[in-house]
């Protein structure tokens, strides 16, 4: 390992450096946001958690797959690769694979870059994850090389210098293919200005949503006789009588604050910017000002497709090169499976099940399967329907004997596997 730690030494003179997320923070120049805009301030915005909490959960709610391409019946499962285990079962000892994914997912989106060290061994693959604030990348002669620094004692068994072959990273929006762009700090305004929006609202609501109004005079009123009014005054206000104003004394209604006025519709503005910068449809993080049953629908659908695919496929993209050796590139395929999610109501799943098994495409135990059932004894045939031929093909006698019987045939025959 003496040539790895030589190449942080020496890649400064050669090479191109891709610093920590606080080196990039003393790098930009001071902008005031009214409020500090960081990794961890941004998720204590409601909207902004709510929505990397969706999209982290979803994906890692996900069926994954490990598929092998056969020549004869296209993609089998690979449930035998050590592969299928790392991805679906369990990553590493102290993490299940829901919490994995979860945790992936939820730095891909919140800090721009995830990390998992791979690591083989006679018992198979394990990943770790690290945190993106653990790493630190540098690019010598063309290759990627990954430094891990845990500060935590009990992780920092982890720490070394991994080539990119050892390491899973998925990068969210990149400029340089070297590193994802943080989506925190690439719209630190529009997240500062939430930030402050929450931080005026609760000032606001803490001194009783508004001061209602104020009480003048044009004398003076010493200790005692302010405290004896203030007496009489709070005594009527509690008994809902009519105070008595005394020593000439007005009480000044005043009007209510415009901005302190627009301020639910400066939050909502602000859930709708969360939205924009996480590609989420606003009625899934609680806007719901525009939303109606038909446009909910279709935009779940826009969810499923614009939302998690381009993140599913940088998991698969990465996966498939990083896990499969060389001789089994093109060959072994990761799949995160969204059929599940684009399939609709109970009704639409029905007359697309129906449709797939009368049309020959799909089997009774593979909708089962699909419908989180088990496997039934007979269902495994396709089903033909007979009135179908061959655009061009010509009659045999047989056919046209078979014609001539259709009133006594069924219009569907099964073929089994």
């Amino acid at each position: 390992m003496g040539i790895f730690s030589n190449i942080f030494k020496s890649a400064k003179k050669r090479g191109v450096f891709v610093g920590t997320q606080a080196e990039y923070f003393a790098s930009r120049p001071d902008i005031d946001y009214g409020v500090p805009v960081t990794n961890q301030s941004a998720m204590n915005l409601t909207a902004f958690f709510d929505g990397i909490r969706i999209i982290s959960e979803n994906i890692a709610s996900l069926p994954k797959e490990v598929y092998r391409s056969d020549a004869q019946k296209g993609p089998v499962e690979a449930h035998e690769h050590a592969a299928f285990s790392a991805i679906n079962v369990r990553p590493n000892a102290y993490t299940n694979v829901f919490d994995f994914w979860s945790c992936i997912v939820t730095w891909l989106i919140g800090w721009g870059n995830a990390y998992a060290i791979i690591r083989r061994d006679k018992d198979g693959i394990h990943l770790h994850q690290v945190h993106p604030l653990c790493m630190n990348i540098r690019l010598v002669d063309g290759r990627k090389w990954y430094r891990v620094t845990f500060a935590d004692p009990d992780l920092n068994w982890l720490n070394d210098t991994y080539s990119d072959d050892d390491i899973l990273h998925f990068m969210l929006v990149t400029t340089d293919g070297i590193k994802g762009q943080n989506p925190v700090l690439q719209n630190a305004i529009a997240l500062g200005k939430a930030l402050a929006t929450e931080k005026f609202g609760a000032e606001f609501y803490s001194k009783g949503g508004n001061i209602r109004a104020v009480m003048e005079t044009e004398g003076h009123l010493g200790d005692d006789d302010y405290q004896n009014f203030m007496d009489h005054f709070g005594s009527a206000s509690k008994n809902f009588d009519t105070p008595l104003l005394e020593y000439g004394i007005k009480y000044k209604q005043l009007s209510v604050n415009p901005v302190a006025a627009q301020l639910i519709q400066s939050e909502t503005l602000s859930i709708q910017d969360v939205a924009r910068i996480l590609n989420l449809p606003p009625h899934m993080i609680g806007e719901l000002s525009h939303a109606t049953y038909s446009n909910i629908e279709h935009q779940t659908i826009q969810f499923v497709k614009y939302t998690l695919r381009p993140l599913v496929k940088r998991l698969e993209v990465e996966l498939e090169a990083k896990l499969f050796f060389s001789r089994e590139v093109g060959i072994y395929n990761v799949k995160f499976l969204l059929d599940g999610l684009l399939r609709g109501d109970t009704q639409a799943r029905s007359a697309y099940y129906h449709n797939a098994i009368l049309d020959g495409y799909m089997t009774p135990n593979q909708v089962r399967i699909l419908e989180g059932m088990s496997r039934a004894e007979g269902l495994d045939y396709y089903l033909r329907p007979l009135n179908s031929e061959v655009v061009g093909s010509e009659d045999s006698e047989e056919d046209t004997d078979n014609n001539d019987e259709t009133n006594n045939n069924p219009p569907y025959e099964r073929n089994p596997l």
